[in-house]
């Protein structure tokens, strides 16, 4: 029964603590465990994702750390330690079916991804950001709030789209 998932979560700042409150808003699960070795009210430090009866008690694990980089190894050694790190999309994001969203990828309110785009493994689309028509995220890619990746467009593993940034869809470049 969904009310008795419970979730892992690495990260227990500003980013993590949000991606938790809205696992158990409305991700289907009644309680969140934080690691994070910086935060002392944290259930204990990140290596603890190897205890297996961590693993046992957690129907998925999560990443809530804004550094793509670091995101990608830890859904990386979650993924090895036998853990499922399945994609989060939030009810008030739109994604079109043809769309695909990889694994451990994050996909907040407002957010839109767009028919045929893909979403590679541990991108966070952020609130209200764009993702149109046939885009390409790399893996580990964050677009931040109301950033637009434009159709056609493709961002580079591991790369940030900014609030308010415009990736041009590849026409754009055209010389006329």
């Amino acid at each position: 029964m969904a009310f008795f998932r419970t979730a892992l979560v690495l990260g227990k700042g500003g980013f993590g603590t949000e991606l938790g409150e809205m696992l158990l808003d409305c991700g289907g699960f009644a309680h969140v465990i934080y690691l994070d070795d910086n935060s002392p009210d944290a259930a204990g430090p990140l290596a603890d994702y190897l205890d297996p009866r961590l693993r046992d008690r957690c129907a998925a694990a999560f990443v809530g750390l804004g550094d793509n980089g670091l995101r990608l190894a830890w859904l990386q050694k979650l993924t090895a330690a036998g853990y499922k790190t399945p994609a989060f999309v939030h009810p008030a994001a739109e994604v079109c079916p043809s769309a695909a969203i990889g694994p451990g990828s994050l996909v907040l309110p407002f957010a839109f991804v767009g028919a045929h785009a893909v979403v590679g493994t541990g991108c966070i689309v952020n609130v209200g950001a764009i993702v149109d028509h046939d885009a390409l995220l790399g893996n580990g890619v964050h677009a931040a709030p109301r950033a637009t990746v434009k159709a056609g467009a493709a961002v580079k593993h591991g790369s940030k789209v900014e609030s308010g940034q415009i990736v041009p869809s590849p026409w754009e470049h055209r010389v006329k």
